[in-house]
This record gives C-alpha cells, structure tokens and sequence, in this order.
C-alpha cells in the first residue's frame, strides 16, 4: 500500500530543505566535504553543459580552481519521482516488504545567485540547477557519525545570462 499523500509530501519537503540548507554552504565553506553529497557510483553531473565525472571531481574543481563563492538560493521546489526508489543494500536491493517512506527518489530545482570571489562588489550571476537525489542506502548505517539521508544521482548547473 503506497503511503499517504500528506507523509509523502512532508518527507520530500523535509529532504529538499535539508539538502539546500547543507549543500550551498559546504560549496562555500565546507569544500571538502563536497564529495559526500553524491552517490558515488552512478552519479551524472553536468556544469554549464561540461560533464564532470563524479562527486570526487566536483570537489578537486571547488577546493583547487574556483575562486571563493556565495550562493544565495531564491527558491527551491522539489516533486516525487519514484515512490518505490529501489534502494541498494549490501546484499542486493530492498524487498518491497523492507522499503520505507524514504525509499523515494526527488527532483530537486533550486535557481538562485551567486558570486564568484571574495568581494561584495563583484556582479552576482544568476543561477539555476537540477538535482536528482535518492536515498543514501548506508543512511541509517550504525558505525560512526550520523550520513546524509540523500545522494546527488545526477546534478545540472547552469549560469543564467
């Protein structure tokens, strides 16, 4: 039986609000923990129509070539794409008798502006970017410190003109 409606929403909100609120500082503040917001093996991500290989890639460009940035998100929205996501485990996927409400995959729009460099001076470019997130399988995993719920699966960013 798919869950309610109202649940459903309430998770999907909760998630896109907890990404944006983390993955927009750890770009300006946090940059080396950049890596940990992707799922590592299946990730596609796209900047300004130049492909980037993976979560590992998109931290080497923020913590060795990009200038200080700002980002100063405008809006986001995300909606439902799958509600039975089949989430990797260590032995396979899920059964559907194992799944949870958050065995959902979203998509993510957050568009926004941002500044590249130190100065306040400096012009902000508009931005727009697309995430597919899905579920971190290792999420609930009980060594060590508490993971991301979500993975970025596939990401594009692009500079608005």
């Amino acid at each position: 039986m798919a869950p309610p409606q109202d649940q459903l929403t309430k998770i999907s909100t909760e998630a896109t609000t907890e990404f944006v609120q983390s993955y927009y500082p750890a770009l300006q503040s946090n940059r080396a923990a950049i890596a940990s917001f992707y799922d590592k093996p299946t990730s596609t991500i796209l900047f300004n129509g130049n492909t980037v290989a993976d979560g590992n890639a998109v931290q080497e460009i923020f913590v060795n070539q990009m200038p200080p940035t700002h980002y100063e998100v405008q809006s986001y929205d995300c909606q439902i794409i799958n509600q039975t996501y089949p989430t990797p485990t260590a032995t396979g996927m899920k059964l559907p008798n194992e799944t949870t409400i958050k065995d959902i995959s979203l998509l993510v729009i957050v568009s926004g502006f941002v500044r590249f460099g130190e100065s306040r001076d400096l012009p902000q470019r508009g931005f727009s970017e697309t995430f597919m997130l899905v579920p971190n399988p290792t999420a609930d995993a009980p060594k060590g410190k508490r993971r991301r719920e979500w993975l970025i699966q596939t990401q594009n960013f692009r500079l608005v003109v």
